[in-house]
């Protein structure tokens, strides 16, 4: 069964579909954090890529041990030297995050463990393992196709890939389960898919009007176990047994405290019911740029 992890996305940046906050204060991410401390979060996921979140979380955590922390690569940039690159990126991350070693670090595009220099990258994250300055070490991914080429040529502890109760490719093809059974944990993120699992149908951009029909179903079992689509949409991955973390971002406290009852739900259904299949509005990389949606009540 998955455990919740704490996104810091929105720590750093101005991000998701749904954040009416913008990027956080320092006081509301110290408020954060000191919430999932009490709540048994023991997980955070950050990236060199999510602007100054890795410095502000080592700023207000200094030596505080209490959270693993994964943290991502930044992509090699255009005709840069992928193991340069990283190497580089890893000691920056670690002088923000104030830390001597990482508990998981992801390569964040996939580009660079799949082009000429892949190997040598891979290598360079085994002898950091070796050497426990990075006690596990994987990539994030996107799509299935990434999954399969990266995994037959290595061997990672963690994939970081999006999932969420709207968008079960990975769980109808067999993927997770492949994973699962190779001994690859995985950490789950896009939950709510940027918040789109939160809202009211009507509230639905038009560009995303095609995800209207599976949001549906989704707020008619909420309405009929008497909880919020969120409860769903997170009792789905914590009921997962292929994911061991799932990873959410929330812009509050109030919207963590929703997050963390919503874990702990159980609910035993078809969850396969609520998948939506229009497949090109599951990738917000495809969404157009700069998609927000003015803020409705009670979502996340």
């Amino acid at each position: 069964m998955a455990t919740l992890a704490l996104g810091t996305a929105q720590f750093g940046l101005d991000y998701g579909l749904t954040n009416y906050v913008g990027k956080l204060s320092t006081g509301e991410v110290e408020r954060i954090l000191q919430h999932a401390k009490d709540h048994g979060i023991g997980w955070l996921d950050t990236a060199a890529a999510y602007g100054d979140a890795e410095f502000r979380l080592g700023s207000l955590l200094g030596g505080d041990a209490s959270f693993l922390i994964c943290s991502k690569l930044l992509p090699t940039p255009v005709g840069g030297d992928a193991l340069d690159s990283a190497q580089r990126s890893f000691e920056r991350s670690l002088d923000a995050l104030r830390r001597d070693y990482l508990d998981a670090l992801l390569v964040h595009a996939p580009a660079d463990l799949l082009g000429e220099r892949g190997d040598a990258v891979w290598h360079w994250l085994t002898r950091l393992r070796e050497q426990g300055l990075a006690r596990s070490i994987g990539m994030s991914v996107y799509e299935e196709s990434e999954i399969n080429a990266l995994t037959a040529r290595f061997k990672p502890d963690w994939i970081q890939l999006p999932a969420s109760i709207l968008d079960q490719r990975l769980v109808t093809s067999g993927c997770l389960a492949r994973l699962s059974e190779q001994g690859i944990h995985i950490q789950a993120r896009s939950l709510l898919l940027q918040g789109v699992a939160t809202l009211q149908v009507g509230a639905l951009p038009g560009a995303l009007a095609g995800l209207a029909r599976a949001l549906q179903r989704l707020h008619v079992a909420a309405e009929e176990f008497g909880v919020q689509t969120l409860d769903l949409a997170l009792a789905w991955a914590a009921a997962n047994k292929s994911i061991q973390l799932g990873v959410v971002g929330v812009s509050g406290v109030d919207e963590l405290t929703q997050c963390v009852d919503a874990f702990a739900l159980g609910f035993d259904m078809d969850w396969s019911q609520f998948a939506s299949d229009e497949t090109t509005l599951l990738d917000p990389r495809k969404w157009p740029t700069g998609l927000r949606i003015e803020h409705q009540s009670g979502s996340v």
